[in-house]
């Protein structure tokens, strides 16, 4: 009896490291939409606080930028701008089984200078060193025109 109890806990502590809890999963989708909020508000500072030293960027214009110094530069002149407006909606999450990396996706829908736009995004977060979800590549789409 006491080698099945030891073997029944051992699949459920083996079975419990294979997936992330889904705790860890609400916590990537609230990064996502906590960023999200962030880019509604404006606040730079707010913003690139989701965002990794090395992260890579790719805008709907499927120009690339390197580094948290290059995006703060291309995010800064967006956000700086009273008609640039910009919203995400969550799709979906999921993560790597050691927790490290995770990604999100979703569709986007702003407009600047009066003129509308939209996509879809897709992100891969890297947990930091103090836990916390980092943008490490975002993506983003245009969708086609109509």
């Amino acid at each position: 009896m006491r080698k099945v109890v030891v073997a029944v806990l051992f699949v459920f502590l083996a079975a419990a490291t294979l997936y992330p809890a889904a705790g860890d999963i609400a916590a990537l989708k609230k990064a996502d939409q906590d960023w999200a909020k962030a880019a509604q508000s404006g606040n730079i500072d707010q913003f690139m606080s989701f965002v990794g030293d090395d992260v890579y960027m790719c805008g709907p214009d499927g120009k690339w930028t390197k580094g948290k110094a290059a995006a703060r530069q291309e995010w800064s002149k967006m956000l700086a701008d009273s008609s640039f407006k910009l919203s995400w909606t969550l799709d979906s999450a999921d993560m790597s089984k050691d927790g490290s990396l995770g990604y999100t996706r979703g569709s986007f829908q702003g407009s600047q200078g009066g003129k509308p736009f939209s996509g879809s995004y897709a992100t891969v977060w890297k947990k930091g060193k103090d836990g916390k979800w980092l943008a490490a590549v975002d993506i983003a789409s245009a969708a086609p025109p109509q």
